[in-house]
């Protein structure tokens, strides 16, 4: 729990313990020294009172009247300090008590004070032949409940000060911290992925010196990340060269070949027609070329989209999902394209395109779904002009399907991992996740829209019927 406790709370709580500390170290010594004040008033009353009582008694006729005795006992009535009465010995507990239950003091601080009081009988012989006693009684309440307004006070004024130097201490902690709050901002930034963040401010020289590391920390990270985009970026267009140079290899060379060969073997078929077994091995050669024709196609439609080249993004991705229909009937698919994505660069474009060419062939492969959804959006106006690489400000691709769902499955294959960085090089994101109404949504969010989660309702497809 201390561990998550903020510096400024600590230090805050730090100086709290300490005043709290003295607070209690002055309370302390303020009983101590009531104790001695209070045992040295009762004690100093006590004498006192027993000089007056033997100087006054003197001066009585002896024996004394009983009712000069009284009167001398009411006097003492009024003295500070001390209680008299005239009686047995035993009078001193009753008179005790009183004293206690008129005491504005709290039992626990009479009991800390530790000042007891002190009784004293003196004998009287009366003219009519008895004898009383006059019991004087040093009561220390009265001093206890001086002691203890005084002690309130100066605990009430302590407390005061204590927290008007707290506010002020936390006002101070908080203005020296406060830097180490504009540090941890731009650390959160760069953790982020925002290399542009930096950590500006004052504050002592140890913190500005960190401040300082932390801005050459996010200068060389941003360095880094430009020169891992621009190596992937060489990466990416080596591979794609690659892909074209096979394609032409296989378009051009392959190609004709594969068509010779379904020629001379349509040809031979025709010639053999009086050896029904030769003929029939001939037209085998050529359906076997055909099928060949048929995977060089298919090939290089996965190398080199050529409908991309020469119709468009748009044209492309309709040929894409056409493609899709006709070998999938059984699944509906939809595409919905925002005509501005025909300004997008060719390495956005292709992006895009292999972005929903991996997305489809990973929804028709393992989904199992009954509907698929495809759609390329700018989520700014087209008022509103774009931003980023080759106008992608705002740019979102979504394919949805409402297929089985994830399953517990948390790592994209390696083509998603390809496009994962495809996307990152042009500064977008992907989201992979299962809204509640089942299926997988995978997304793509480039410049103003990129975020690292999904919506809470990221789509509208149905869910997958029971009977399928």
């Amino acid at each position: 729990m201390w561990r998550s406790v903020s510096l400024s709370a600590r230090l805050n709580l730090i100086f709290a313990s300490l005043f709290a500390l003295w607070l209690l170290v002055d309370a302390a010594h303020v009983v101590l020294q009531a104790g001695a004040r209070t045992r040295a008033e009762t004690q100093s009353a006590m004498r006192l009172t027993k000089d007056f009582v033997a100087t006054a008694l003197m001066r009585l006729p002896a024996p004394p009247e009983p009712g000069a005795v009284e009167a001398l006992v009411a006097g003492l009535q009024n003295l500070r300090h001390v209680r008299a009465g005239l009686g047995e010995p035993v009078l001193a507990s009753s008179i005790m008590r009183e004293a206690n239950n008129e005491s504005d003091a709290p039992r626990w601080f009479r009991a800390l004070v530790d000042a007891p009081g002190e009784v004293t009988a003196i004998p009287v012989r009366l003219s009519d032949g008895r004898t009383e006693s006059i019991v004087i009684v040093a009561d220390p309440a009265d001093e206890i409940d001086e002691v203890w307004a005084g002690a309130r006070d100066h605990a009430l004024v302590g407390a005061i000060m204590a927290l008007a130097a707290l506010g002020v201490t936390s006002l101070l902690i908080g203005r020296a911290v406060r830097p180490l709050q504009v540090a941890s901002a731009a650390l959160a930034r760069l953790e982020a992925g925002d290399y542009a963040a930096r950590a500006e401010g004052g504050g002592p020289p140890e913190i500005r010196n960190l401040n300082a590391k932390i801005d050459s920390l996010a200068e060389a990270l941003g360095d880094l990340k430009r020169a891992n985009n621009e190596l992937a970026g060489r990466v990416f267009d080596a591979q794609d060269e690659e892909r074209q140079a096979i394609a032409h290899e296989l378009h051009d060379e392959f190609g004709p070949h594969l068509f010779a060969l379904r020629a001379g073997a349509a040809l031979l078929a025709k010639q053999l027609s009086d050896s029904p077994a030769a003929g029939a091995a001939a037209r085998a050669i050529e359906a076997e070329v055909e099928a060949l024709q048929g995977q060089n196609r298919r090939i290089l439609a996965d190398l080199r989209p050529a409908a991309l080249e020469e119709l468009g993004l748009a044209e492309a991705l309709e040929a894409l999902v056409a493609h899709w229909r006709r070998a999938e009937p059984g699944v509906a698919v939809t595409l919905d394209a925002d005509p501005r994505v025909e300004a997008m660069s060719e390495r956005a474009s292709l992006t895009a395109y292999r972005f929903v060419q991996e997305a489809m062939t990973n929804a028709f492969r393992h989904a199992g779904a009954t509907r698929i959804e495809v759609s390329l959006r700018f989520e700014t106006p087209a008022s509103e002009p774009s931003f980023g690489d080759a106008g992608l400000g705002g740019f979102v691709i979504r394919v949805a399907d409402n297929g089985r769902g994830l399953q517990g499955e948390t790592e994209a294959g390696m083509g998603l991992a390809g496009m994962r960085d495809r996307v990152r090089l042009l500064g977008g994101q992907v989201s992979i996740g299962s809204p509640p109404a089942g299926g997988v949504v995978v997304e793509a969010r480039f410049g103003a829209a990129e975020r690292e989660n999904l919506p809470a309702n990221p789509g509208s497809i149905p869910p997958k019927p029971s009977n399928h």
